[in-house]
């Protein structure tokens, strides 16, 4: 076999193996943003109505969901969230629009968050 001829294999195989590689990258969220959990953010809701939470910043506001009376609910933050240099709070907004704030706070990557609320008040805001 002459050069090439092993000189034609050996592209088409690397530009194989390139083809397999780049097919295997993980997906990137629909932003464009790779979502790597930092930080786990438990939110419980002690207040006698459902609540629906969200996270804000100075830059952002991300929805993550309802959380029942009575219940607990974990959440993941995401890098981009972690990396903010902007102080987060939560929001919990009950179902006669009644809202609780927690306090600001930050994070750090790999913390536990623990964020409980009531009807009323800012409720406690414990860092793992």
């Amino acid at each position: 076999m002459n050069s090439r001829k092993r000189n034609r294999i050996a592209w088409r195989n690397l530009f194989i193996l390139f083809l397999i590689l780049t097919g295997c990258e993980p997906d990137a969220r629909a932003n464009g943003e790779r979502s790597v959990v930092d930080v786990i953010l438990t939110v419980s809701n002690q207040s006698r109505r459902a609540a629906h939470v969200s996270l804000q910043s100075d830059t952002l506001q991300r929805q993550l969901g309802d959380v029942a009376s009575g219940a607990s609910q974990s959440f993941s933050l995401p890098t981009a969230l972690v990396r903010s240099s902007s102080p987060l709070r939560l929001e919990a907004i009950g179902a006669g629009g009644m809202a609780v704030q927690s306090e600001t706070f930050g994070v750090r990557r790999g913390e536990q968050v623990v964020w409980s609320f009531a009807d009323t008040g800012r409720g406690s805001l414990v860092r793992k």
